[in-house]
């Protein structure tokens, strides 16, 4: 499994918030945002992988991701979406807290998330608005 996948997978299964804003955010995709509201999708990055290299050629690396939503675009749902938002890069920082990471494949141990921004509107269309916060999982790379 890819780490991106890991990451998509492991906030489907374990982020509380899916719960509680159900109607917002029901599914959570890889890389594809549908048109209509109430989308939700864990989105790849380009960014430089490798943060810290090692003599012997294990590695420090991060997979930055944008979790990405589509909701309607009104007072009350920016206000909802906000607050998912907000949760969402305080549960990040819970999941550090508690050691509760994602399983990563082929030796890769996962160390922490970051969020990078807080949620933002990324862009509007008439009565529809993406949202997205972006974060980072750092991992641990063996060498081969």
């Amino acid at each position: 499994m890819s780490v991106i996948e890991a990451v998509r997978t492991f906030v489907q299964n374990n982020c509380p918030l899916l719960e509680e804003f159900d109607e917002l955010f029901p599914v959570v995709n890889l890389d594809k945002l549908d048109e209509n509201p109430a989308s939700y999708s864990i989105e790849s990055v380009p960014s430089e992988p490798v943060v810290k290299q090692y003599m012997n050629g294990d590695s420090v690396r991060k997979l930055t991701f944008y979790l990405c939503s589509r909701n309607l675009y009104d007072v009350q749902e920016n206000a909802d979406t906000s607050e998912f938002y907000e949760k969402f890069a305080d549960w990040l920082e819970e999941c550090n807290d508690n050691g509760k990471l994602p399983a990563l494949d082929g030796g890769k141990r996962a160390q922490k998330f970051i969020a990078n921004t807080g949620g933002y509107v990324n862009d509007t269309t008439g009565t529809l608005a993406q949202y997205q916060i972006q974060c980072e999982l750092r991992y641990f790379k063996p060498r081969r």
